[in-house]
């Protein structure tokens, strides 16, 4: 796909709107890589959004205090702190942009996919009120089709035997007997009709 489809904009809800305003917010390394040269501030931190960026700046101001006050070792030392934070900072910036972007993708895609609840929604009230015929209609429906499943009777006919949903399965010989009466009781209603015949 040509470059400037990919920037094309469209301005509606779909994926490819949602894709092109994440890559606007999202962190990019170079310029925390480049904010991190102005750690006595914090810059690096400020722009990722990590937590105790406004020490960086408190400690820069307490520096330039104990170098104006004249406490030299004390200056070295909190410098030498600074700095040393600042490079385990700098070991850490990938990961902390992979997870900011991380957790900007699921918060925008989430966001997009889930609607918002109705206006004055108070959640599900439960209350001792009967239950609604909808809901009587659901059980009933729901206890008929658990019985149709296989190990699943229905308690009022699991003695029964037949065909039916709930109902005990015949075993081969007795099929073979319904089938056997089946087949004499068509005989007997053939024979029969021969008979009648002859008498009109």
């Amino acid at each position: 796909m040509p470059k400037a489809w990919e920037k094309l904009d469209l301005h509606g809800a779909g994926v490819q709107s949602l894709q092109i305003r994440l890559q606007k917010l999202q962190k990019k390394s170079l310029c925390a890589y480049l904010y991190w040269g102005l750690f006595p501030i914090g810059a690096h931190r400020f722009y990722l959004g990590r937590a105790w960026a406004w020490a960086f700046p408190l400690a820069s101001a307490a520096l330039v205090a104990l170098a104006f006050l004249g406490l030299r070792w004390e200056a070295v030392g909190l410098a030498t702190l600074l700095c040393a934070i600042a490079l385990w900072d700098l070991s850490r910036i990938g990961l902390w942009i992979s997870a900011y972007n991380k957790e900007l993708r699921k918060a925008n895609w989430f966001a997009k996919q889930t609607p918002a609840a109705p206006a004055h929604y108070q959640g599900r009230a439960d209350t001792d009120a009967p239950p609604a015929q909808w809901q009587h209609e659901l059980h009933t429906y729901t206890q008929t089709k658990e019985s149709e499943r296989a190990g699943h009777p229905v308690a009022d006919a699991s003695g029964k035997k037949g065909f039916a949903p709930g109902q005990r399965r015949l075993s081969f010989a007795e099929q073979e007997r319904l089938l056997a009466e089946i087949a004499q009781s068509s005989k007997n209603t053939a024979a029969q009709k021969p008979a009648d015949s002859t008498r009109t």
